[in-house]
């Protein structure tokens, strides 16, 4: 049977992409027109099939609905493939043809994707006020593998079986060239359209302009200090309950919600209350307020006013999730509706999972619990219908947020943080401080922190307990809390530190010849014998940095040498570590580390080899020893484990090499691990939200990717410690500093505006403290112990070398 390639077209069709033999061909020339074909024909065989099974996994896989517009598509080019690959395997004559209806709808099937997600990249930009570079970036990577996925193929297929005959020169318009320009015409109206659809009709707010809107709640609140007082034990102004509006916002009529105490039917108990005031057209907001807090009681206030309202629309295909701004949305359903702060309660930005197949991967909304929680009832079977169903009736409405706090000064907000918190020396020390309140608190009496609250409910666990999230929030207690500037170490702080050393020492299980060496487990008595680095390396940090500041930590000196040696048995020969040490024949398991533990490993050994040089002990591994792996770590990690083309636009987290090389500076410098340090920070501070940014500006300074999903604290704050690190690497190098400083007090900024505090806690729980904590991030409520020790060090560390905190973080720098 002949090559599909090579089959005899119909005379209006040229399917070759070779000129015809000439009258009289060389036997050679013939022989290599008939290579061609077969070699052809082969090729896109094994192309069609490598792309059917890819674009059927995406049809099948990526939606999360099912037969959304894109899968059925996305199924129909797998087809294509699919019927490409047989015919022209077998062959078959119709295999050109098969061949070029693929190449068409290929490129059909792009077109079609790049419209969605530039559909998409307008509607989100448009709603988010500037997509951000991040999303923007994502956008394109996506464009970029399905163009490559298709564009190659598709011009080589439509080339080679005939091209574009409509761009060929004819005597009369070509219906389909006029057809494509109609199609271009029409995409360009949608996405005006779509600009538009993404933009909400203006409600009046008091004062008549946002700017004014402050100073006219501030006059209707004049009457605050005569409202009776609360009883004692008063709750937050946590509530859940949607409030209930004579009708939903409209652009004609303003409307505030206010969430207050008011009198309960005990009278040593307070309730909350929400009321929606909507005052009639011409009617004075601010005095429909003061009506209103009439029957409140002088405590904290809640007020939001509704600036903008619009039916809720979807971004695009598969991002429905993205259809509100996390934490600055709310949402009604008829007449009830929750306001922003509400949904962050209720942690609904992190509901939807957009992937079937990754039920851990959520971001943004869901609509079916979005109407559960407006109180709708659950229709029987559950929601089964599409986004669209799910949408209807649901408005978006933007707000400008207001608390009043126990004092009745007025405080502007943002999602769950105060904006107009600046940095200065008195705010940077009053967040530490707080940070380390927070901390001393979760401490429970056999030393394990608390490792995640609620702040709104107060529910708090200590399940998902970590070694090294406890032996980190304990190194943050020693290095910040400790004797700082020839401050005595409280007592309170001191056996905080003492019972958290305790426990982690109880966790030890000893292995080797007089048992000398030791490695952490969690549960002790777990089995198996088979030790991680990390949790010993960063506890072995831990035991380091609290045996100068705390007294009795001296007692876990036979400790330290033998987490020492567990640390040293996994170096390996080129000077990196295994992740894992068998403690049976104490021998390394080798195989892929995990993120931080070489960092840690080597950060744990430069402390070793300063104390073993400075109080030599036999309890510890001989200084010498520690010194030459020292070295070797530091020489492997700055030249060969970044050694390849991505570290040239990328690096992953190795926030804890830089704290490795300033603990390093007085005693053992290198200048390339030094280099390392300092190259990573500069990547990682691109990342850095600033002015230019076209992000909101409570969003400058954090670490994330634009308006679209908000900035995780947690990864700030760890670019914060990595960049407090350079910095002191930096000046005993004797570079400029300046452009650091300007980064650092951006970060800095973000984190004091994102701490909880008196003004941001007016729903927090009253059963355990929740000033000074952090949240995962400003849309996502979850307080974790780690979340705050990052927090707390960056507040620290950063603040010292800014000059804000008292305190040095580096030793004086010794020679390079």
């Amino acid at each position: 049977m002949q090559a599909p390639d090579t089959d005899p077209p119909p005379p209006s069709e040229q399917l070759q992409d070779s000129a015809p033999p000439a009258e009289s061909p060389t036997l050679a020339s013939r022989g290599a027109a008939s290579r061609r074909p077969h070699a052809r024909r082969w090729t896109v065989g094994l192309l069609s099939a490598l792309h059917a099974p890819v674009f059927a996994w995406t049809a099948l896989s990526l939606p999360f609905r099912p037969w959304t517009l894109f899968a059925v598509v996305t199924a129909a080019l797998a087809l294509l493939h699919a019927a490409t690959a047989v015919l022209s395997l077998l062959p078959h004559p119709l295999a050109p043809r098969a061949f070029r209806a693929t190449s068409f709808c290929s490129l059909g099937y792009l077109a079609f994707l790049s419209f969605g997600l530039l559909s998409s990249a307008v509607y989100v930009a448009s709603l988010n006020r500037g997509l951000g570079t991040g999303i923007a970036a994502a956008l394109l990577a996506v464009w970029a593998v399905v163009a490559l996925l298709t564009l190659p193929f598709a011009c080589w297929g439509v080339a080679s079986t005939g091209g574009l005959r409509l761009l060929r020169a004819k005597r009369r318009p070509s219906p389909a060239l006029s057809a494509l320009a109609a199609l271009v015409v029409l995409a360009a109206l949608s996405l005006l359209f779509r600009h538009r659809v993404a933009k909400a009709d203006v409600v009046p707010v008091p004062g008549g302009a946002p700017s004014r809107t402050g100073a006219a709640l501030r006059e209707a609140l004049s009457s605050f200090d005569a409202l009776p007082p609360p009883p004692a034990k008063a709750p937050s102004l946590m509530t859940t309950a949607p409030a209930a509006c004579a009708a939903p916002p409209e652009p004609d009529r303003p409307t505030l919600v206010v969430t207050h105490l008011a009198p309960g039917r005990d009278p040593e108990r307070a309730a909350v209350a929400t009321r929606c005031l909507q005052p009639a057209p011409g009617e004075d907001a601010a005095a429909a307020l003061r009506g209103a807090l009439a029957e409140a009681l002088r405590g904290p206030l809640k007020i939001d006013v509704v600036s903008a309202a619009q039916p809720l629309a979807s971004p695009g295909p598969g991002l429905d999730g993205l259809s509100l701004r996390p934490g600055l949305d709310g949402l009604c359903l008829a007449e009830r509706c929750l306001m922003p702060w509400q949904l962050i309660a209720l942690d609904a930005f992190n509901t939807n999972a957009p992937l079937a197949g990754v039920p851990d991967f959520r971001f943004g909304v869901d609509f079916a619990v979005l109407r559960r929680a407006l109180g709708e009832p659950e229709p029987p079977g559950g929601h089964t219908a599409g986004g669209a169903a799910l949408r209807d009736g649901l408005v978006r409405i933007e707000t400008h947020s207001y608390a009043v706090d126990a004092e009745g000064a007025l405080h502007l907000l943002s999602r769950i943080g105060e904006p107009s918190v600046p940095l200065t020396e008195a705010t940077a020390q009053q967040a530490a401080a707080a940070a380390q309140r927070y901390i001393l608190g979760a401490q429970r009496k056999d030393g394990m922190f608390r490792y995640i609250v609620d702040p709104f409910t107060g529910r708090a666990s200590f399940d998902g307990f970590s070694i090294a999230r406890q032996a980190g929030t304990t190194l943050a207690l020693c290095e910040l809390g400790v004797g700082a500037e020839g401050v005595p170490t409280s007592p309170e702080l001191a056996k905080v530190v003492q019972r958290s050393l305790g426990l982690l020492a109880k966790l030890e299980r000893r292995a080797g010849e007089g048992n000398a060496v030791g490695a952490l487990f969690y549960p002790k008595d777990s089995p198996g014998t088979i030790a991680g680095l990390n949790p010993t390396a960063l506890s072995l940090v831990t035991f380091l940095s609290c045996r100068d500041g705390v007294h009795k930590a001296r007692t876990h000196d036979a400790l330290i040498g033998r987490l020492a040696r567990m640390v040293l048995a996994t170096q390996r020969d080129d000077g990196g570590f295994a992740p894992q040490l068998d403690l049976a024949r104490v021998a390394p398991v080798l195989g892929p580390t995990q993120l931080y533990e070489g960092g840690q490993s080597v950060l744990a050994l430069t402390l070793l080899e300063a104390l073993a040089a400075r109080e030599p002990s036999p309890e510890y591994p001989p200084a010498a020893a520690v010194r030459a792996a020292v070295d070797r770590a530091m020489d492997y990690y700055a030249n060969r484990y970044w050694d390849h083309f991505a570290s040239d636009f990328v690096y992953m987290e190795e926030n804890w090499h830089c704290l490795a090389a300033r603990a390093a500076l007085g005693h053992h410098r290198r200048d390339d691990y030094e280099r390392f340090c300092l190259d990573y920070v500069a990547f990682k501070s691109r990342l850095v939200l600033d002015e230019d940014s076209e992000v909101t500006p409570d969003l400058v300074g954090g670490y994330g990717f634009g308006n679209v999903l908000p900035p995780h604290n947690t990864a700030t704050a760890g670019f914060g410690e990595a960049l407090a690190a350079a910095m002191a690497v930096k000046e005993a190098r004797g570079e400029d500093l300046a452009p650091d400083q300007a980064l650092m007090r951006r970060v800095l900024g973000f984190l004091v505006r994102q701490q909880w505090s008196p003004a941001t806690c007016f729903a927090c729980s009253r059963d355990v403290i929740i000033e000074g904590g952090f949240s995962e991030s400003m849309a996502s409520p979850r307080i974790r112990i780690d979340y705050v020790q990052h927090a707390w060090a960056a507040l620290g560390h950063g603040g010292r070398m800014l000059g804000l905190v008292p305190g040095r973080s580096a030793p004086a720098a010794g020679p390079l």
